[in-house]
């Protein structure tokens, strides 16, 4: 087991072995919680909030408001349905 220290500001340093061991690299960030037994639990988060936005579809093209609200009554699986319509 590897110590490490609680600095004034509340941070915590990783020795290298660790870091290394789950591949993080500097600005990774980790989840935190404790466990039942009173134990904090560090895990690596899978995504971060930048690479989901980045990897996000793109959409190339316009919708009128009318394939809109086709699409939204398509995905509820029942036809429109309203006097407007």
């Amino acid at each position: 087991m590897t110590s490490v220290t609680l600095t004034s500001k509340g941070q915590l340093t990783l020795p290298s072995p660790l870091r290394d061991a789950l591949g993080l690299a500097p600005g990774a960030r980790l989840q935190a919680s404790i466990d039942k037994q009173g134990r904090l639990v560090l895990v690596p988060s899978k995504y971060e909030p930048e690479e989901l936005f980045l990897h996000r579809p793109k959409l190339n093209r316009c919708l009128s408001l009318a394939q809109m609200e086709e699409a939204i009554a398509a995905a509820a699986g029942r036809p429109d349905d309203r006097e407007d319509a």
